[in-house]
């Protein structure tokens, strides 16, 4: 065991264990009591507990239960199936993940249909899909008036795994059927951000000829999900390849080039394939570039687990068995701040600091994952030890000063200084068991890889 699980990371386990199950169980006892609201309903502090409070005039309402966002309730599908499965020893809690599964996946399904199958950032709980205005008021709009986003991706995976998980063709069919359009999109340039930004040093507008990592790798996340449904499949396999291979392609940096460095991880490209330069920045986000090589390695284990390799797959192992684990290290040591313990949200890759110095909690448990699944992938390499050593250093921190006073919960992000901080990562809302849970529960199954089985 000790050559898959380093022993280093031995001392995580029973935190990781604790903190999957009070975060599930969290996610399932406020369904169950809000009775009457089928959705997923983490809208809470991480820092205090405590419910956001309901607005006086709904039409300025992006926080409380009027609004639903597609998000997390897409990440919450995917996580409560996740969860229901690893939950084998736990029979009773898993029936509950199924009750709530089954209930919020009928009202996400339902909005699917009603809008051409197509989800959104934002909509309330009657089905209306809606975004801030420019008088930050709610501006109403078709769902199917937008270009696939990543409402869809989110949506589409969470779909599917609920179907398989409770043998609903019906949902996994939009789920897939949901997937497939957005990865078209993806692929014939038409896919767009739906985010809207609640955080003015994280800001979603799109700029025109600067191309994300972020579709493609949510894509291929979504490739090992379903590659992990359906067995041997070879639509996903290829699927996964393919983006896969643009993602090293387009955004791994292949040798030193000036202040860029082999195996930085480019959070934007230009129209030609080149890094993003904007105001002398080349931007990096450390936390997607750890959970890209988690994602990564995900597709590459799942790809192979059950079916004999292609050789464009045999090729892509290769590969990535090498360079994956260095892409791994280069965004820890860009991203990790010391002492405080946390991933920064943005650095230079120019000027070798940090732009956004805020560090939110999600990246740490992505690097848990990503830490876990690669010395699995890649058991010789020669700097696994550094690689153990920089997810302990993350466990540390997701574990201490993350904690937060709700069991199950951490901190959404601390700043520069140490210090609990207001900005939000993506949504209010916190994380129904998507970044937290299922990526301890991929660290917990290297743990103990024959149980898993």
């Amino acid at each position: 065991m000790d050559e898959v699980f380093p022993g280093v990371l031995k001392a995580f386990v029973a935190d990781s264990r604790a903190a999957t199950l009070a975060g599930i169980e969290l996610v399932v006892s406020r369904f169950e009591k809000n009775d009457g609201y089928p959705f997923v309903d983490t809208k809470l502090s991480t820092g205090s507990g405590q419910d956001f409070p309901e607005p006086a005039d709904p039409e300025t309402d992006f926080r409380g239960r009027g609004a639903v966002f597609g998000w997390i309730q897409g990440r919450g599908l995917e996580a409560l199936a996740g969860h229901a499965a690893f939950l084998a020893d736990n029979p009773r809690l898993a029936e509950r993940c199924d009750r709530m599964l089954e209930s919020v996946a009928a009202r996400i399904a339902e909005f699917g249909r009603q809008n051409d199958g197509r989800f959104v950032f934002l909509f309330t709980p009657e089905g209306r899909a809606f975004r801030c205005g420019a008088d930050g008021r709610r501006e109403y709009f078709p769902a199917s008036s937008i270009r696939p986003g990543f409402a869809d991706l989110f949506t589409g995976k969470g779909l599917a795994a609920a179907g398989v998980r409770l043998n609903r063709q019906e949902w996994s069919n939009l789920g897939v059927r949901t997937f497939r359009t957005s990865a078209a999109a993806i692929m014939d340039g038409s896919f767009a951000s739906d985010q809207i930004s609640f955080d003015p040093k994280n800001p979603a507008l799109p700029v025109p000829g600067r191309r994300a990592q972020g579709p493609w790798m949510i894509a291929l996340g979504g490739f090992a999900l379903l590659c992990e449904l359906y067995p041997g499949a070879d639509e996903w396999i290829a699927g996964g390849c393919r983006f896969l291979q643009h993602l090293l392609d387009r955004h791994v940096i292949q040798r030193d080039t000036g202040a860029l460095r082999r195996f930085d991880f480019l959070e934007w490209t230009d129209d030609a394939g080149g890094p993003w330069m904007e105001h002398g920045k080349v931007m990096q986000d450390p936390g997607h570039a750890l959970e890209f090589t988690g994602l990564a390695a995900r597709f590459l284990l799942h790809a192979t687990a059950r079916s004999a390799p292609t050789p464009e797959l045999r090729k892509l192992v290769a590969v990535c068995r090498e360079s994956l684990p260095e892409i791994f290290l280069a965004a820890f040591a860009n991203g990790f701040q010391r002492p405080m313990g946390g991933i920064c949200k943005t650095f230079d890759l120019v000027a070798r600091t940090p732009v956004n110095d805020d560090m939110p909690w999600w990246p740490l448990p992505e690097a848990m994952r990503a830490a876990a699944l690669l010395l699995k992938l890649a058991p010789a390499h020669p700097r696994r030890a550094e690689i153990a050593a920089a997810v302990a250093e993350c466990a540390r921190a997701l574990f201490g000063p993350f904690r937060s006073p709700v069991a199950g919960l951490f901190l959404q992000t601390r700043d520069a200084r140490g210090n609990p901080s207001p900005a939000i990562p993506a949504t209010p809302d916190a994380d129904p068991g998507y970044h937290t849970g299922l990526c301890l529960i991929d660290f917990l199954s290297q743990s103990s890889p024959k149980k898993r089985d």
